[in-house]
């Protein structure tokens, strides 16, 4: 049988396969034919497969995949310069690191070869890609069309350019061998240490205090009772630096059975309440508190609507392929109260829950301003319906646990509806409100307002302290959601050593009279001394004071000035960051140097916090290009600048702190480094851009001249990037995107560069 006809054969098999399939199962996406992209400094498709998956996925699924043999996989691999041998680590095929894999293949398999790939039946991808915190969408709302890939025997033309990048890559090998293995980070909570017992916890600091654990699962982590992913250890060192409360991303129908009146649920509510109940009784050894992130309720697909005559009446207004539930149905009302109540009366200890009632996931006909869309809902009053659904979960909650707490968010409340909505809040309700938001900066002589997530400005600001007096006026407790570690500014550190400015932010909340704080999203949940140093805080202490402290502290006398130092350079220049929330979600600050250089545009636009692609106009948002180049270099130079003061503090630096402070250097710099490959890539993308449309050859040498610069600059940082990396595992992971890039993937820049400047030569 030919190679050619074989492929045939596996290609229509895979499509009746699918046509199958997608008779029971429809993956969100699935018929786009939208054409991915040809990574075309690999000699074949099924090349850049081995090479993305070789430290991911073990060679016999590779082979599986490709519908050939381990040793025509191992053929590939070595003739590209890989070992051999494998090692890869086991938690990639887990909840800790399943969206690694599947984001570098998004481009390479068609559906399903990525289910077989991930080992995940269809029904349970679609869920995923739907319910993991915007899975699909920070994929770009779109599956790139592929063609089934199957194994083809290399030509000539293959197997000498596999041997042009085993030439390349060979500088690379030896640390790539020595790297820390990935996931290694996680090796520190493997035992439980010892806890000060004898620290007081101060009456004059926040009441709450609530983050997301560093490296939790987001999506449906309560089926495992094992808690892999809430390690006890992180519990008890997130109590030590401060924190008394956990929030857990939750989905209500998951955590109810179905009910007599047509309501949603799940058969496999009881195990996860069991899980619940075990996370809960496992946080509470440590003082510590679980929280439910509530977002409900969860709009479905039309037809869970219209597949009964009960049904019927709780369907409301329909956005894209959801259709919302009805809040001016008195029944859905009393389906979350009672199931509020369910849970809150099986699972003992709850802390409480905060809730999200307008904009995230689609839920009621007022979350998305879609109420115009229901008869029943276009003439009602939208601050009512907004607190009536608060008002429902208060209800469920407190009939069974009167002291657990009910905080709502504001996240998404037009700016006019907001004292009309808490006046209505229940009065045993808290408020929260992001500290920073509407806070307005101007960076590089660009104005513009804060939304969140932002480190590199310091709150609060005119919304939340003006939405917090409202509340303390009706008798509710405020809260502050802050980001302290890391932010969508810059995610792939465990915290940004830019401690004036989380101390500042400190300073100022503990004048206010905010009751607690909310200390993260999804990310930013290392027990770090970030966090430590936001909960030092006591009402009326000074920013200054608190800082030299801590860095005698967790640095000794030796090297406490430098690191001090280091921190002012790190945070001045921070301030500097071109914010706006087009940079910070679709930015390639996350990805860094491990975004690949194309020659030609890809045609794809960057995606939230997921695949930057070459999409400049998203990068920049309201930046004019050369200001955002400017603006990312400005903040990456305080970073170099703490660096330099943090190399001289490794040589004075006594050996009891040293290991911490080389943690500080390598995330230091990784901050650095990320920074300015944004502006490395910023100025290639703009002149290669440009370069197609130029007229005359003085302006296209012009455009080669600044692609040549780039392309040095970003092999540089490329090198710098692998020596950090290597060294430090927890550099790139962030707990809902897991890894965004590893170190393979820095030296598959690096050869798209080579692929780049190969091109440069020849139409110079």
């Amino acid at each position: 049988m030919t190679i050619y006809l074989r492929t045939i054969i596996i290609a229509a098999t895979l499509l009746l396969t699918s046509v199958s399939y997608a008779q029971q199962i429809a993956i969100p996406g699935e018929n786009s034919r939208k054409e991915a992209i040809d990574y075309d400094y690999f000699p074949h498709r099924q090349y850049a497969f081995v090479w993305r998956n070789w430290t991911v996925v073990p060679k016999d699924k590779i082979a599986q995949i490709l519908s050939t043999s381990v040793e025509n996989v191992e053929a590939l691999a070595t003739s590209m310069g890989l070992p051999a041998e494998q090692s890869v680590e086991p938690e990639w095929a887990t909840t800790r690191g399943y969206i690694t894999v599947l984001r570098r293949n998004w481009h390479l398999l068609p559906y399903e070869q990525l289910t077989q790939l991930l080992g995940m039946s269809r029904e349970e991808l679609k869920f995923r890609l739907i319910e993991d915190d915007f899975l699909f969408t920070k994929l770009g709302k779109i599956k790139p069309f592929c063609q089934p890939l199957s194994y083809v025997e290399p030509t000539v033309e293959m197997k000498a350019h596999a041997v042009r990048i085993a030439s390349e890559v060979a500088p690379f090998m030896s640390t790539l061998a020595a790297q820390e293995p990935r996931f290694g980070f996680v090796r520190e909570f493997e035992q439980v240490g010892h806890s000060d017992k004898s620290k007081t916890e101060s009456q004059d600091g926040f009441e709450l205090r609530m983050i997301f654990p560093y490296f939790a699962a987001f999506g449906d982590p309560l089926l495992d009772h094992e808690l892999t992913t809430y390690p006890e250890e992180l519990f008890r060192r997130l109590s030590d630096v401060g924190v008394n409360g956990i929030w857990v991303h939750s989905v209500l129908r998951m955590m109810v059975e179905p009910d007599d009146k047509g309501f949603p649920g799940d058969e496999r509510a009881a195990e996860r309440i069991e899980g619940l109940q075990l996370l809960v009784n496992r946080a509470a050894k440590y003082g510590i508190k679980i929280y439910l992130y509530v977002n409900e309720p969860r709009a479905l697909e039309p037809e869970f609507f219209t597949s009964t005559e009960q049904r019927k009446a709780y369907g409301g207004a329909i956005k894209g392929d959801l259709q919302a539930f009805c809040p001016s149905n008195p029944e859905v009302l009393a389906w979350l109260t009672r199931s509020m109540e369910s849970l809150f009366t099986k699972v003992k200890g709850l802390g409480g829950v905060f809730t999200i009632t307008a904009s995230e996931n689609l839920t009621t006909c007022v979350s998305h301003n879609n109420q115009h869309l229901c008869e029943n809902c276009k003439d009602a009053d939208y601050e009512e319906l907004i607190a009536s659904v608060t008002a429902a979960i208060e209800r469920g909650v407190h009939n069974a646990a009167p002291d657990a707490k009910v905080i709502a968010w504001d996240w998404g409340w037009p700016e006019a509806s907001c004292e009309e909505i808490i006046n209505r809040l229940p009065k045993q309700c808290w408020f929260m409100s992001v500290s920073e938001w509407s806070m307005p900066i101007n960076r590089g002589g660009v104005e513009s307002i804060i939304g969140e997530y932002s480190i590199s400005t310091v709150g609060p600001g005119p919304r939340a302290t003006r939405n917090w007096e409202y509340a303390r006026q009706e008798g509710l407790k405020t809260v502050a959601k802050v980001q302290v570690n890391s932010t969508w500014e810059l995610s792939i550190v465990p915290a940004i050593p830019a401690l004036d400015l989380v101390a500042q932010h400190a300073e100022n909340l503990s004048k206010q009279s905010v009751n607690g704080v909310m200390l993260s999203w999804s990310l930013g949940g290392y027990p770090s001394e970030n966090l430590k140093l936001f909960q030092s805080f006591n009402r009326g202490e000074h920013a200054d004071e608190v800082l030299k402290d801590l860095a005698m502290a967790e640095y000794g006398d030796k090297a406490a000035a430098l690191v001090r130092e280091a921190w002012r350079a790190c945070s001045e220049s921070f301030k500097e960051y071109p914010y706006h929330s087009g940079v910070v979600y679709f930015g390639p600050q996350h990805m860094g140097p491990s975004n690949p250089l194309l020659i030609k545009p890809s045609g794809f636009h960057s995606t939230m916090v997921g695949q930057p692609h070459d999409d400049l106009d998203k990068w920049r948002a309201v930046y004019p290009t050369k200001v955002w180049i400017q603006q990312m270099e400005r903040s990456a130079a305080g970073f170099a600048e703490g660096v330099k003061l943090l190399a001289k503090a490794r040589e004075v630096v006594d050996e009891q702190h040293r290991a911490q402070l080389e943690s500080l250097y390598r995330r230091a710099e990784a901050v650095r480094i990320h920074l300015q490959s944004a502006a490395e890539q910023g100025r290639f993308v703009e002149a290669r851009n440009n370069y197609y449309f130029a007229r005359n050859s003085a302006t296209r040498n012009e455009y080669i001249k600044i692609m040549r610069e780039a392309c040095a600059a970003e092999k540089k940082l490329i090198t710098d990037a692998l020596q950090v990396v290597s060294r430090d595992s927890s550099i790139g992971y962030e707990s809902s995107n897991h890894y965004f890039y590893v170190p393979i993937d820095l030296v598959e820049a690096y050869i798209s560069i080579l692929h780049v400047e190969r091109w440069l030569e020849k139409i110079s």
